[in-house]
């Protein structure tokens, strides 16, 4: 699919291939749905997203982090790649933006579609869909919170990619689907509640064959409210 590179500041999709996108997007686009998937809260869960195929994650009981992780079908050791489409798109994701691979192909692994995420800027310029954080892992949260044994994005991620034989050792830093950050002026992330409401989603249209796995996040703020997921893959009539 053609795009237009401009280095460092991003990747900027072509007006045919935004019309493209927009219209597979569209709520009356024909799609046969595919694949199902709650993820409970505190829980991960893994499937198959083919190329050319959609796959949608909600907020179906109000805001909840997704930690989202993606590989390549035939070779895992290609996946996403947190640090370089942070450098690439931006450190918090939308419409328009792509998640990419590491070397040696680093290409598209998916183009977000749609985002009903309404685009409010908190103060510090926070977002939502993070890409500044880290997964949590249990040496993390014990860290933080005098708490051992605690469940984790990273094991959550890693549970959920077994069944499909990829190593634990593959899982990455993930993108941070409804999550909420900003850096504030003492030069330090910080994270807020999700602001995304029951219902709201975002959908990404996979470039490649892919393996993903979620995790609705057991950590967060200490207001933060652990709900479930779900999960929708659509195939494109």
């Amino acid at each position: 699919m053609d795009t237009t590179y401009s280095g460092e500041t991003g990747v900027v999709l072509t007006l045919e291939a935004r019309a493209r996108y927009d219209a597979l997007a569209r709520p009356d686009a024909k799609r046969k749905l595919i694949n199902d998937l709650v993820i409970p809260k505190v829980s991960g869960d893994a499937c198959e997203v083919p190329k050319g195929h959609i796959v949608r994650i909600t907020c179906i009981e109000g805001g909840q982090i997704c930690d989202f992780n993606a590989f390549y079908r035939d070779d895992p050791t290609e996946h996403f790649w947190s640090g370089r489409t942070r450098l690439l798109q931006s450190a918090h994701l939308t419409v328009g933006d792509r998640l990419w691979s590491t070397p040696p192909r680093m290409r598209p692994m998916f183009t977000i579609i749609a985002d009903t995420v309404e685009d409010s800027r908190l103060p510090n310029n926070a977002r939502s869909h993070d890409l500044m954080y880290s997964r949590c892992n249990e040496r993390n949260v014990a860290l933080k919170r005098g708490r051992d044994g605690q469940p984790n994005c990273n094991d959550n991620l890693a549970g959920s990619i077994a069944k499909f034989g990829i190593s634990p050792d593959l899982v990455h830093d993930a993108f941070n689907i409804f999550m909420v950050t900003g850096l504030g002026d003492d030069d330090r992330f910080f994270l807020v509640d999700a602001v995304a409401e029951k219902g709201d989603y975002m959908e990404l249209y996979a470039e490649i064959d892919c393996i993903v796995a979620f995790s609705a996040c057991p950590s967060g703020t200490p207001e933060f409210e652990k709900k479930p997921l779900g999960v929708k893959v659509f195939e494109p009539l």
